[in-house]
């Protein structure tokens, strides 16, 4: 644990590196569950201290691991240590468990963390702008690896909307394999259920942890495809009364981070209301929003792009159902200003960042008179 204080004091705002109480689960969590973490330790046998730490956390319903954690003493930096740590750790992952694929985000202000997922077959997918806060807000990276043969099992989709093409386009090229048929203009947004009655919507917020989990586990019994976001749990419900829609998140206050996992009803649902819950989720201290949706859900993806979400990766073969593999895209939505005056990335990572700002400009930069952002 002091590994992880030495990195990143008390700013880190993940759990696994600084509660002992979290750490110790993880630690205790059955080797034959179909949940659990393989942690790794490098030890300096001379000085009788630890080099460096490395967890791999899975999910082998899903058939999905994370790499998480990778930390190394301030006295063995730049000696290979954490790249040694992960080759052993993925190379394990993938000989011993039926994983289609790990994951593993990066650190973007330091090329040191990405070039050693990038040395151990990890592939760049895109970038978490903003996403998590340790002494400013930073912006992540988002890199796969997958077992061979995985990607050749992927469903085809036959078409996505036209927006998200330059995205696809770019994971295309990384991966190797092509990502769908067509491209389509998506239709405009439906007007707010009960507008026209002069209903306002109203957020209700309910931040009880157990219970939400048990909320959620009660409405979404075996529906995986419903529930599908890897290694989070809901602990944050927000409720719509006017429509009965009930949104199970999870919500990290140290850094106003919010992942949306599930809906008893789809989102669309809400119309042009998206932004009143954006605004009132806002307001609760929630600063960033991420969803993830498949490549296939034409109209969820049109819906929530119209809203200002903004594509930021597609994770390839993501999710199995029925030996078919399904790609899954990252949309997120921040409130925190962007700079990226920081960013050490690899050059690999670079075209996601040009994505993201000129999305961000088209969406949030209009045209004025005779003049557009962007344009001399």
């Amino acid at each position: 644990m002091a590994l992880y204080f030495q990195a990143y004091g008390p700013d880190y705002p993940l759990e696994i590196g600084t509660n002992k109480a979290v750490m110790q689960t993880a630690l205790e969590t059955p080797k034959d569950g179909l949940e659990h973490f393989q942690w790794y330790v490098m030890r300096d046998r001379e000085r009788h201290a630890l080099a460096g730490s490395c967890i791999v956390e899975l999910d082998l319903s899903l058939k999905i691991g994370k790499v998480t954690g990778v930390t190394v003493g301030k006295n063995y930096q730049g000696r290979g240590v954490a790249n040694r740590l992960i080759e052993y750790a993925a190379n394990a992952a993938f000989e011993t468990h039926d994983v289609n694929s790990l994951y593993s985000t990066s650190r973007t202000v330091a090329l040191s963390s990405q070039a050693m997922l990038l040395k151990n077959g990890f592939m760049p997918l895109g970038i978490f702008p903003n996403a998590r806060k340790i002494k400013t807000y930073e912006t992540l990276s988002l890199m796969g690896r997958f077992r061979p043969g995985v990607l050749e099992k992927r469903k085809p989709v036959a078409i996505i909307p036209t927006d998200l093409v330059p995205m696809a386009k770019t994971v295309e090229k990384i991966i190797g394999h092509p990502l769908y048929v067509a491209a389509d203009q998506c239709p405009s947004l439906p007007p707010v259920i009960g507008e026209n009655e002069n209903r306002r919507l109203e957020f209700e917020f309910i931040d009880a942890t157990h219970f939400v989990h048990k909320r959620s586990e009660e409405l979404f019994k075996q529906d995986e495809k419903g529930t599908f976001y890897p290694f989070h749990r809901p602990n944050l419900l927000i409720f719509e009364p006017t429509l009965g829609l009930e949104i199970f998140a999870c919500f990290t206050k140290k850094d106003h981070y919010c992942v949306i996992i599930s809906t008893n009803r789809s989102l669309r649902s809400l119309g042009r209301g998206l932004k009143n819950l954006i605004f009132a989720m806002q307001e609760q201290g929630i600063y960033y929003t991420e969803l993830l949706v498949d490549l296939d859900n034409f109209s969820s993806l049109c819906y929530l792009m119209e809203n200002n979400f903004i594509p930021s990766a597609i994770y390839p073969a993501m999710r199995e159902e029925d030996g078919a593999m399904h790609d899954y895209v990252l949309l997120t939505r921040t409130m925190v200003p962007l700079d990226f005056s920081d960013i050490d990335a690899h050059p690999s990572l670079i075209p996601y960042f040009k994505l993201y700002t000129e999305q961000w400009a088209s969406r949030n930069l209009k045209a004025f008179g005779d003049h557009t952002w962007g344009q001399a």
